[in-house]
């Protein structure tokens, strides 16, 4: 019978109990008992001798047979079979190793413990914390045997391996036993134990570690790879992470066992060696590991580790370089010397190049493992490792390097061979040697056996096969001998010849080192050939001093090698080429070549100059031809004669030969003379200088010269041409007596000037090309305003004779005033301060009763500008005026005359008021009932003051007398008369004063009012507000004068398009019906007094003088770009308006003296058929499509007004034209005189196509075709459009400037108003050349007719009721537009 015993050891604790009443009380009621005052707690715990010591009795019994002690040992894999005992065991589990028993109340049951009932729980937990705080304990008391015994082995010898596993496996089973499992049926007996466990101290649970029994904090977890080289850093073992690792994971997070760290290696390794093996397991620890603060890292760690190896310490932070394992590790001798700081081979052979780079070090290259073994202290501290000294050695060295030689780079191998080629590490068979005196040991190669130069021998280890060869090659070892050892023996002992010295060089030549070319090229041992037959005297030359025996280098008469070969000269033979190697010229340098074209000797000159022209792209690239421009050698003709020239002096366009210059001779002209620097065309300055000192003397020589100049003419800068036009150059009289003009001073001559023009200035032509240079260089193609203007103010009495008097002179300034913005300001500024202005001053001769006038030119201050009539007839003998014509005085204005209101000073005498009389409240009540009228209808100038609409704004006032004296500033003169009324400004309100002692006079109540509400007293508003003060109302309203400003807006609207109305017509139809009224106003009855009292003093005091108003040039081309004059025009017509006002009964013996003014041939007593008009509309329009084609349809009596040219100066503009072709069918003309014509048309494709665009919309409105339309452009004039034999010429320029923004931004309807009414004044050309009466009615009987296809097109149909009132406001204006001019016709 065998005897079966188990240990075990029972913890008890004794616990006093205290509790409060009201918990004791609960607990009495439940069981009936009080609780007890003490009791104890037990914990049955097996160790790890009598866990073993159980587990293996448990073996020796068969399964089936169980162990009687089985449940009491230790459960420590799933602690399932521990109880809870309370008197007896129960079915509740502890879930540690134990069984635990205590006084524990249980359910009914009593399989269990009772955490139902809510007294009761409170005392089982409580009780359940004592069982944690006694695992607890019993747990401290085993670990510190544990520590006990590591400290008692730790004072002696290190513990064996046996020893610590041993140690580890009864912490093992400690941490086994109190791994808290799940508890059964209740897992809150476990969990409460657990947290009693780790709660109930304040210290930190202690562990077994490699280095002993420390605190959780200071215990790291086991890392295989750092437990290879830390040896004092507490780690958990393997075992114990393996084993216990429910333990582990089930800790609290604080305090817990932590990974290890960079810095518990650094402090392990700062006082620790690490071996070979170990630093390659922290280095490649490290690498794995690294974070992204791998610097700092890496330096804290090569500074805290030390290598022990081969019975040395190295510290790894004086490391620096590394061998590469892949490259040089792998040739190296592992026995060489290497330098300190280089990481052993093997350490670095277990890390790839980047990993060891990372470390901060350096390659270690084979460079400076040669510099390492070519140091002397090395080579003396061991013979063995000298290659100057042990063959060996030297052998093994050679044989790495040529072994890894494939893998270096060039930089590599260069640096390699400067260490090497100054060491003495070749064994040769003189011993070792410098590698540049060793010779490869070739069998072939007897010259050197011959000569006893040192050969490469043979060595154990280190055969010179192809590979050592070319290593040894490159490191500077010969294959053959030098040169300069075969010069010395063999030339000058005669043994061998050049022919021969060049066969074996030829044979040679690959392997010639630099040193040989260079000692080849520096000896003299060529001959040249003989240039004359009787040269003996044999020199040798160098390679570089001759050329090839060619026959062009020949006939150069060059210094040609001697070639006595095996065969002729060839350029391609191996003799050649190692010839030219040597410095054989292959053509003559540049320098020598320019030389030679300035040879004396015509036949080298000759084959030089060709010589340089056909080898210029290929032999002479360098060529710069600022480096040869002091030589002479391009050959010219100059004159009759050839001659050399210097670059710069002769020219490559024989065009110049005329003008005198020397050009290239003729033969030469195909070869790249611009790349030889030979200028096409003379440089301007020299043009400039030739013009200026031998200018052409007659017409014929001056054709040639500026024919070819045009050619050139691009060139001229601006400078260039602005001193041209100064210059005195244009012959403009016979050779014989030459007189020549600067070009500004000439004008072209195109036979169609005025006769006044040709006696002011001088016209030349010398044909189209030539015109053209003189015209970039001032010569004008017509004569300006501002030449005009230049001579008037040079001379103004002798242009007053050549003129033709006072008319023809008037003539001239109005085309000054007209187009003055075309003058220049300093012109302008000359013509105000210089005599230069007419001046017009009017004198009766005693007993006369006709003005005499006396014409002066006088500067602006003393010429005065009428703006009030009736202080001109209190002065006028007394002042130069200006010419009363609206433009001439607007003209004369800007020049700074003065007018006649600015130099009069105006007093009276004091009014004496009396009684007021009727006549006041009648006037008042007339004044205050008109000037509403007056002001609605006058619209030249804006009221400066508050027009007065009741009688408390208008007072009437009566006196005795009004005497009023007035006084001439400039002259000093004072003239005084008695007035019927004046007005006066007295605050807001308007006093007009009416005289007792002179008779009514509505005049001057218009003149007093228009000079205080306009401050002016102009002719055209005095009228006006008389006539309206004086006509009766209903009348004028019959007569149109209502809508009379309705009309004057219109005709402002369209002559700010077309033109002007020329006031010389109008005013001179106003004279001529004056003339005939002022017999027929004899016989005229009818009308109030006033009104007869009125027209009477009106036209003998506002007449205007005949002097002073003549008739201007009709039918003038140009439509003037600047606005016109308007408000005389319309004062000419409101005069026609007022006479016919005051006229009654039948004026048929008026209108029958004077000439017709009705278009066609209709009479004055007959009203003109609509479809009359109609027809010749439609036959103006048709006339824009036949015209100067087919015959004309228009009507006999119509075509009586058309002429060839319509527009005199518009024939004469179509012969300065130039088609440059077509935009969308519409065709295009330019100036001639424009130089840039062949890119106008893409410069300018943006504003032509727009400008088209609106042309063919335009086509449409009036049905005519586009090629009846073209578009013109020139560069400075005022012409907007001309109609020349029925085409259309519309000015591109004044579009661009209008419209073309507008156009551009999606704006067409200004432009096409604009140009509609331009097209409709050219058809109306058609039927009249003439700006009259009869040319507007034709204009608005056009624009009539195409209105409404016109506003149609304006608008799309949506918004064609917006601008309904327009096209019916100007449909109902242009027919009374006309109806007006004939109706005053007819009155006249």
């Amino acid at each position: 019978m065998k005897v079966v015993k188990v240990d075990l050891v029972a913890f008890t604790a004794d616990v006093d109990v205290a509790i409060d009443e009201k918990l004791s009380t609960e607990m009495t009621r439940c069981m009936k008992k009080s609780p007890p005052l003490s009791l104890e707690y037990r914990l049955i715990y097996t160790g790890k001798d009598e866990y073993a010591q159980s587990r293996a009795n448990e073996q020796q019994h068969p399964s089936e047979v169980r162990s009687i002690f089985r449940g009491l040992s230790a459960d420590l894999d799933r602690a399932t079979h521990t109880r809870v005992f309370i008197g007896h065991a129960t079915s509740q589990t502890t879930g540690v190793g134990g069984h635990m028993a205590s006084h524990f109340i249980p359910t009914v049951e009593r399989e269990s413990i009772d955490f139902v009932d809510r007294n009761i729980a409170i005392w089982n937990e409580e009780l359940l914390y004592v069982g944690g705080f006694l695992c607890r304990v019993v747990y401290g008391l085993e670990l510190s045997k544990l520590k006990s015994s590591w400290n008692a082995a730790a004072t002696g010898q290190p513990p064996s391996c046996l020893a610590g596993k041993l140690q580890d496996q009864r912490f093992i089973h400690l941490l086994k036993f109190f791994t808290f499992h799940h508890s059964t049926p209740s897992p809150k007996v476990s969990e409460s134990l657990a947290n009693s466990f780790y709660a109930c101290s304040s210290l930190p649970l202690e562990f077994l570690s490699f280095a002993g029994v420390y605190g959780a904090p200071h215990v790291r977890a086991f890392d295989p790879v750092v437990a290879k080289f830390v040896k004092a850093l507490p780690m958990l073992s393997e075992d114990v992470t393996r084993h216990c690792a429910r333990f582990i994971a089930t800790l609290p997070g604080h305090p817990m066992i932590g990974e290890i760290t960079l810095s518990d290696v650094l402090e392990d390794l700062r006082h620790n060696t690490l071996n070979v093996d170990e630093l390659v397991a922290c280095l490649r620890w490290f690498i794995s590991s690294r974070r992204d603060d791998s610097t700092s890292g890496t330096v804290d760690l090569l500074a805290a580790v030390t290598l022990c190896s081969r019975g040395r310490s190295v510290a790894l932070s004086s490391i620096k370089r590394f061998v590469d394992p892949e490259v040089l590790g792998l040739y190296l001798p592992p026995d060489g010397p290497l330098p300190v700081s280089v990481v052993p081979l093997d350490i670095s052979a277990h890390f790839s190049c980047k990993e060891l780079t990372d470390f901060g070090w350096e390659e270690f290259t084979v460079v400076s493992w040669l510099q390492h073994i070519s140091c002397p202290d090395v080579r003396s501290s061991n013979e063995k490792y000298d290659f100057t000294r042990s063959v060996d050695w030297a052998g093994r060295v050679l044989g790495a390097l040529c072994r890894i030689w494939p893998k270096l780079s060039e930089n590599m191998r260069n640096k390699s061979r400067e260490v090497l080629m100054n060491e003495r590490c070749i064994p040769t068979s003189k011993g070792p040697c410098l590698p540049e005196r060793s010779y490869l040991p070739i069998a072939e190669n007897a010259l050197c056996h011959h000569l006893g130069l040192p050969i490469v021998s043979y060595h154990s280890g280190f055969k010179v096969d192809e590979d050592v060869k070319t290593l040894l090659m490159y490191i500077g070892v010969r294959k053959n001998p030098p040169v300069q050892l075969l010069l010395t023996p063999m030339l000058s002992m005669g043994a061998w010849t050049v022919s021969d010295l060049f066969d074996y060089l030829v044979q040679k030549v690959s392997s010639l080192t630099p040193d040989d070319l260079s000692t080849l090229k520096a000896s003299n041992i060529f001959e040249k050939e003989a240039l004359q037959r009787n040269e003996t005297k044999s020199t040798r030359y160098r390679a570089d001093q001759l050329y090839p025996p060619t026959d062009i280098f020949r006939r150069l008469q060059l210094s040609v090698i001697k070639w006595r070969g095996k065969s002729e000269w060839n350029d391609t033979s191996p003799e050649a080429q190692l010839l030219y190697r040597l410095g054989l010229n292959h053509f003559p340098p540049l320098p020598e070549i320019v030389g030679l074209c300035s040879s004396r000797d015509v036949e080298v000159q000759a084959t030089a100059f060709e010589y340089l022209c056909n080898n210029l792209h290929s032999h002479y690239l360098s060529y710069q031809p600022e480096n040869f421009s002091d030589d002479e050698f391009v050959p010219a003709e100059s004159g009759d004669h050839t001659c050399l020239k210097k670059l710069g002096e002769v020219y490559s366009n024989t065009r110049w030969r005329e003008l005198g210059f020397p050009v290239v001779q003729d033969r030469y002209l195909n070869a790249p003379l611009r790349q030889l620097g030979v200028l096409h065309d003379p440089p301007t300055s020299k043009l400039l200088h030739l013009l200026e000192h031998t200018p052409p003397r007659d017409e014929q020589t001056a054709v040639r010269w500026f024919e070819a100049l045009y050619d050139h003419v691009q060139s001229f800068s601006p400078s260039d041409l602005i001193k041209l036009s100064g210059m005195p150059i244009v012959p403009t009289a016979p050779s014989t007596t030459p007189r020549l003009l600067p070009p500004t001073k000439c004008y072209l001559d195109r036979d169609t000037k005025p006769p006044l023009y040709a006696k002011l200035f001088v016209s030349v032509n010398f044909g189209t090309k030539a015109n053209l240079f003189l015209g970039a260089c001032g010569l004008k193609n017509e004569v300006s305003v501002e030449d005009v203007a230049e001579v008037l103010i040079e001379n103004p009495e002798r242009f007053f004779e050549l003129a033709g008097g006072y008319d023809g002179f008037l003539v001239e300034l109005r085309k000054l005033a007209y187009q003055n913005q075309a003058i220049s300001n300093p012109t302008m500024r000359k013509m105000s301060n210089k005599p230069a202005l007419l001046g017009v001053r009017r004198k009766k001769a005693e007993g006369q009763a006709k003005w005499n006038y006396e014409h002066r030119f006088l500067p602006c201050r003393e010429v005065t500008i009428v703006d009030d009539v009736s202080d001109y007839q209190l002065f006028s003998d007394c002042l130069f005026v200006a010419p009363q014509e609206e433009a001439l005085e607007h003209f004369y204005a800007s020049l700074g005359c003065p007018h006649l209101s600015d130099v009069i000073i105006e007093r009276c005498n004091d009014f004496h008021e009396i009684s007021a009389t009727k006549s006041c409240d009648e006037l008042q009540s007339l004044i205050l009932e008109r000037l509403p009228l007056f002001i609605q209808n006058y619209t030249d100038r804006q009221p400066e003051v508050t027009i007065p609409s009741t009688p408390d704004h208008l007072k009437v006032k009566a006196c005795k007398r009004i005497r009023v004296s007035k006084t001439l500033v400039t002259g000093k003169v004072t003239r005084t008369r008695d007035v019927w009324a004046i007005a006066r400004r007295k605050g807001e309100c308007i006093e007009l004063w009416i005289s007792k002692a002179v008779k009514r006079d509505i005049y001057e109540v218009a003149t007093s009012l228009c000079r205080l509400l306009l401050s002016t007293n102009k002719m055209n508003a005095t009228v006006l507000l008389g006539m309206i003060l004086s006509a009766d109302l209903a009348f004028l309203e019959r007569r149109g004068v209502l809508g009379l400003s309705a009309l004057l807006a219109f005709i402002i609207i369209v002559e700010k398009y077309i033109g002007y109305i020329t006031v010389d017509q109008i005013s001179q139809q106003h004279r001529d019906g004056c003339k005939v009224r002022s017999k027929a106003r004899k016989d005229r009855s009818g009308g109030s007094a006033s009104t007869v009292d009125y027209v009477r003093q009106s036209t003998l005091d506002t007449q205007p003088d005949p002097q002073l108003n003549r008739e201007g040039l009709r039918g003038s081309s140009k439509v003037s770009p600047q606005l016109p004059a308007l408000p005389l025009a319309a004062d000419n017509v409101l005069l026609k308006i007022s006479e016919v006002s005051n006229v009654s009964g039948d004026n048929s013996s008026d209108t029958a003296r004077c000439p017709s003014a009705l278009p066609l041939s209709w009479t004055s007593r007959e009203v003109i058929p609509q479809q009359y008009i109609r027809n010749n509309v439609k036959k103006a329009i048709e006339a824009c499509t036949r015209w100067g084609g087919g015959k004309s349809a228009i009507h006999a009596d119509t075509s009586q007004f058309l002429r060839s040219g319509l527009c005199k100066v518009s024939v004469d503009r179509v012969k300065c034209l130039r088609d440059i072709g077509q935009v969308k069918g519409v065709q295009v003309y330019l100036n001639e005189a424009t130089l840039d014509r062949a890119t106008f048309l893409e410069s300018k494709h943006g504003p032509l196509a727009r400008f088209v665009g609106v042309i063919i919309y335009l086509s449409k409105i009036y049905d005519i075709p586009t090629k009846s339309l073209h578009i013109f452009y020139d560069t400075s004039g005022g012409c907007i459009a001309f109609n020349c034999q029925g085409t259309i010429y519309l000015n591109l320029r004044y579009f661009e400037v209008w419209h073309d923004d507008q156009v551009k931004s999606g704006n067409r309807q200004n432009a096409q108003i604009a140009w509609f009414l331009v097209l409709a004044h050219e058809i109306a050309h058609n039927l009249t050349d003439l700006h009259d009466s009869e040319h507007e009615f034709w204009f608005s009987a056009i624009c009539e007719e195409h209105l409404p296809a016109f506003s149609r097109f304006l608008r799309p149909t949506q918004t064609r009721l917006r601008y309904g009132w327009l096209v019916v406001m100007v449909t109902i204006l242009l027919p009374l537009y006309g109806y007006i001019l004939q109706y005053i016709l007819l009155s006249n």
